[in-house]
């Protein structure tokens, strides 16, 4: 059975692995940083979050590693106006299979 320490190294080694995230805006993909990463238990959560600054169709969200290769993605389109911010949650459950 692993432990909560081994869930707790598995979490971080995935969280260590991703390098940044990108996504489309209005159709032209674009690069972001990672916003906020926490680690509970064996639950992964990797935060991009946008500004008010940006507005328009944004979509195909990615975390992408540091060997360049998407390692997640989100399909979602989300319309959004110059009034509001945007935060985008990637979860992971790290989960034993017996």
């Amino acid at each position: 059975m692993i432990t909560s320490n081994g869930f707790n190294k598995i979490a971080n080694l995935i969280k260590e692995t991703i390098s940044h995230g990108t996504y489309q805006l209005n159709g032209s993909t674009k690069t972001t940083q990672i916003y906020k990463t926490s680690v509970e238990a064996n639950v992964l959560k990797i935060y991009l979050y946008f500004d008010d600054v940006e507005s328009g169709s944004f979509s195909k969200f990615q975390l992408v590693d540091t060997d360049g290769n998407v390692f997640a993605e989100k399909p979602d389109n989300i319309s959004k106006p110059n009034t509001k911010g945007l935060l985008v949650l990637f979860k992971f459950t790290i989960t034993e299979v017996r």
